[in-house]
């Protein structure tokens, strides 16, 4: 198994042109700086998505929930409002943590969920494609990562044990 490994790992060094240890180390440091890259992009476009799927859930609550807050709104007589808002209290609540929400992240109050889905629809598409391109580069990495420490421990192996010189040379 470690003579298949080895072979692919050979393989895989003269695909990519690498000869030498300094080759190695920089085509993994290369290919891991992509990653890293990619990844910091991706955590933009994630922290775009999460908040657009947080302002579509508020709008759709604001939405359905404004018809009773309208109504609400509009009983004059104090008792009667009193106990419209005990009998729908969960929908007003509702209502005023999306109402609440919406005018902190949306100065202008404007709701567009339509174009919301579309760019959360986008950018999904667009974080999907970038993580397989992500999945690719941590691949390479770790079998780059692998060669390395085949290239260690062969190495350490081949270095005769300065340790023991030391204390025949005494």
């Amino acid at each position: 198994d470690e003579l298949k490994a080895i072979a692919q790992a050979v393989n895989l060094l003269s695909a990519k042109g690498i000869s030498d240890l300094d080759g190695l180390d920089a085509a993994l440091s290369s290919v891991s700086k992509s990653a890293d890259e990619i990844r910091a992009g991706m955590v933009q476009k994630e922290k775009r998505i999460k908040q657009l799927e947080k302002l579509i859930e508020h709008a759709q609550t604001y939405q359905k929930c404004k018809p009773v807050h309208d109504e609400y709104r509009q009983i004059r007589w104090k008792s009667r409002q009193e106990k419209f808002y005990e009998d729908n209290r969960a929908d007003l609540a509702m209502w005023e943590a999306a109402n609440r929400y919406l005018r902190a992240n949306l100065p202008d109050m404007k709701l567009t969920p339509k174009a919301w889905r579309s760019e959360l629809a986008k950018l999904t598409a667009e974080d999907k494609g970038e993580y397989a391109k992500l999945k690719e580069r941590r691949a390479e990495v770790a079998e780059l990562q692998k060669i390395r420490r085949y290239v260690d421990a062969a190495l350490k192996a081949d270095a005769p044990q300065q340790t023991g010189k030391q204390e025949y040379e005494r």
